[in-house]
């Protein structure tokens, strides 16, 4: 026997060859080093806009935006909305339709008012033809009563010169009688012719006052007949109808109610169908170009605002360049503040009327420079200068910047960025030159780094 014993050999199974040459080859691949590179995600950044503005803090209010333009739209007329001719955001010019009352009631007072001018005009025709008699047969009295004026001043002249005839006869008997010429009876005689001579006379003038009273009586008849009183109070009539008329069809347009300025619907508080009255407000109309934000100064500040100064106004967050448009010169007897309105372009609508504005008025003698907010600048070793990620188009590149004065909240910028572009101020420290990124209010992700 060998010193060695022999080792059993292992029974190798035909199934079991390609089972090793699988293992072999999975362990010859498994050597080699992995050729596969995963894509990193697209980081989320936040971002703000670089701006001109004054670093030293000024005095800051809170106030109310309101539109350059507000005009509440009332209906001159009560009635039922029977159209709304405009939405809210439409604009709107002077005389545009807004609201359509219902007109059925008013047309029949317009036909109402033209029958009664119709009417009065034909009273006036009536009238006219009635003065015009009325002044020929005054005319006509006028001339009777001239003619008898005449016939009564001769009758007056024949009797007194048969009374002065009468009177000297008289005086002539008498002296033949003293004389003893003449006979008691011719002078009695004489004294009966006299007295009937002075009651001719007595009587020619009563006839001649009365056909002068009747003269005076007939040329005031004509006289008011000239005057055409009836022609007149028909004149008045048709003037009141006509007037009525108008009332009528001015009713009819304040059915139209439509816009007084110029500007854009605000407001639509009707529906077809409601009932509105000179006291309810069917519109809001209001121009927002330039925006107005109202604020009350305190006694204190009276004297460092100023018509025509610059102010930082912030709305839901966004900053605005705005300027001093008025100041009053009297303080409100309850606050004891002073109205000041500031301007503020709005060219794209995006202020809205009755927003909350925060108003600072910057110091007498700031002199605008260009700010980040402080959370934005990445700082480096030397003193002055640092680094920002400014946002483009979905992609962030790394700036070199100057600076001069910070604060808390804000960075003065002297060289390297330009106002309107956008910085990051979250996520800036995730990311670097040319990675492409997005915001919060993007979409899905869209691609991965840019190598």
């Amino acid at each position: 026997m060998s010193p060695f014993p022999m080792r059993r050999v292992p029974r190798i199974f035909p199934f079991a060859v390609p089972i090793v040459a699988m293992l072999v080859t999975l362990s010859g691949c498994s050597s080699k080093p992995a050729s596969v590179q995963l894509e990193e995600p697209i980081r989320t950044v936040e971002v703000a806009a670089v701006t001109r503005g004054v670093l030293d803090e000024g005095l800051t209010l809170s106030g109310k935006v309101k539109g350059q333009v507000e005009v509440a739209v009332l209906p001159k007329a009560a009635g039922r909305v029977e159209k709304v001719a405009v939405q809210v955001g439409k604009r709107v010019r002077p005389g545009d339709l807004l609201i359509q009352l219902e007109t059925k009631d008013v047309m029949a007072q317009i036909a109402q008012a033209e029958a009664a001018v119709k009417a009065a005009e034909a009273g006036k025709e009536n009238a006219q033809a009635q003065a015009t008699l009325q002044i020929l047969s005054a005319e006509q009295n006028v001339k009777q009563a001239q003619e008898a004026v005449r016939q009564a001043e001769k009758a007056l002249a024949a009797a007194q010169n048969s009374y002065d005839l009468a009177a000297k006869n008289l005086q002539r008997q008498k002296s033949l009688f003293e004389a003893g010429v003449a006979s008691q009876t011719a002078v009695e005689q004489a004294e009966n012719g006299f007295k009937q001579a002075e009651a001719g006379l007595q009587q020619a003038k009563s006839g001649y006052e009365t056909a002068r009273k009747a003269l005076q009586v007939a040329q005031e008849n004509l006289r008011i007949a000239n005057e055409r009183i009836a022609l007149k109070a028909a004149d008045a009539q048709v003037e009141q109808a006509k007037a009525a008329l108008v009332a009528a069809r001015r009713q009819l347009e304040n059915m139209s109610v439509t816009a007084p300025v110029a500007g854009v619907v605000a407001s639509l508080p009707v529906k077809v169908g409601e009932m509105v009255n000179p006291q309810s407000v069917v519109a809001t109309i209001v121009n927002m170009n330039p925006a107005i934000v109202e604020v009350d100064l305190p006694e204190h500040a009276y004297g460092s605002v100023a018509v025509g100064d610059p102010v930082k106004v912030t709305i839901q967050e966004k900053t605005y360049q705005g300027k001093v448009t008025s100041k009053d010169l009297t303080p409100n007897s309850q606050t004891k503040a002073y109205l000041v309105k500031i301007e503020v372009p709005n060219p794209e609508g995006r202020i809205a009327s009755g927003l909350s504005a925060t108003v600072t008025f910057l110091p007498k003698g700031a002199k605008p420079t260009i700010l980040i907010p402080a959370e934005a600048y990445m700082a480096s070793e030397k003193a002055g200068e640092g680094r920002v990620m400014v946002y483009k188009d979905g992609v962030v590149h790394e700036r070199r910047i100057t600076v001069g004065r910070q604060t808390s909240k804000y960075v003065e910028v002297t060289s390297g960025l330009q106002p309107g572009e956008n910085v990051v101020v979250k996520g800036q420290y995730l990311v670097k030159d040319g990675d492409r990124v997005r915001l919060p209010e993007d979409g899905q992700q869209e691609g991965g780094r840019k190598s």
